[in-house]
């Protein structure tokens, strides 16, 4: 019922994202993360083919419940329903029995920040059986160390060594903003977007 495309058709028919454009989106859907984990629920399948773009206001839009999971004060799951896995996007505690039956943030932060590596790059992230063995390939020269960074950060095989709450790394995105260099390519980026609308506009006309 969302007009518009999913991330994944966004970058298969534009390739890689200037990280100013990919930074926006993640920080949409990290801020849907908020509020879901705030009512202790696991989305569990954060991916680029999850996340719609709408038409008429760019927003993202987080969709795709069907193998979510709440649960109780204690942290418990609510329900025994299966794991689903989304090879490259998915931890390795979701390959576990049992990996995901307590309230793990984490466990999507992992997944937005394998989402980040697919937006940045246009390649679809290792498994996590690879990142654990062999650890994150050399991304591109074009990505700027600081998102490599959060990338780094939000896919450490371990639970324990990436951001432990969704405001973390949100704090983790702010703090791109704050690389000179970041923000002069995000502005250089917008400028050759608004002077190519331009050209495209005047040969229209």
């Amino acid at each position: 019922f969302i007009e518009g495309e999913s991330l994944e058709e966004i970058v298969k028919r534009r390739g890689a994202l200037p990280e100013h454009e990919a930074i926006s989106y993640i920080k949409q859907v990290a801020n849907a993360l908020d509020y879901l984990h705030q009512h202790s629920i696991n989305h569990l399948d954060v991916k680029p083919a999850n996340i719609m773009i709408r038409r008429d206001d760019n927003k993202a839009v987080l969709i795709d419940f069907g193998v979510s999971k709440q649960y109780d004060d204690q942290g418990e799951q609510t329900s025994t329903t299966p794991v689903g896995i989304s090879h490259g996007y998915a931890p390795m505690e979701q390959y576990k029995q049992g990996g995901v039956s307590t309230f793990s943030p984490q466990t999507d932060i992992y997944a937005l920040g394998a989402t980040l590596y697919k937006l940045v790059t246009g390649n679809t992230p290792p498994q996590a059986m690879d990142v654990l063995d062999e650890g994150l390939p050399s991304l591109l020269s074009s990505v700027s160390s600081s998102v490599a960074e959060v990338i780094k950060k939000a896919m450490q095989p371990r639970k324990v060594d990436r951001p432990s709450n969704i405001n973390q790394f949100i704090d983790l995105l702010k703090n791109i903003y704050q690389n000179s260099s970041f923000e002069s390519t995000s502005k250089q980026d917008i400028e050759e977007t608004r002077i190519l609308s331009n050209i495209n506009l005047m040969s229209e006309a």
